[in-house]
């Protein structure tokens, strides 16, 4: 028999405090949280849609890969501004280095 992981679900209220305002037409808010498991999970609030939350999984821990990359894509003002973030989102989907969580 196999578990599944609960990972806690966050408000759009609560995720403003862990996210960061990006400029893109498709995506409003970012953040890195950690699990308990210490993998980073990247928080999305959309454009479309700024109430609801959605969660991915990077494949990688923080310390290299695409969490990495992200994280210091999103603490560099400069590298923030100049980022395609609907672009590197689908990239990364699309390559495997994020997997969407349904909570």
């Amino acid at each position: 028999m196999t578990t599944a992981t609960a990972y806690p679900t966050f408000s759009a209220d609560q995720a403003l405090l862990l996210t960061v305002a990006v400029n893109s037409s498709a995506i409003a808010r970012l953040g890195i949280v950690i699990d308990n498991d210490n993998m980073p999970h990247l928080l999305v609030i959309f454009n479309s849609n700024q109430n609801k939350v959605y969660r991915y999984i990077f494949e990688d821990d923080l310390s290299s890969g695409a969490a990495r990359r992200w994280h210091e894509l999103l603490s560099d003002d400069e590298a923030k501004s100049a980022t395609s973030w609907g672009s590197m989102l689908h990239r990364a989907l699309k390559h495997g280095d994020l997997e969407k969580i349904e909570v």
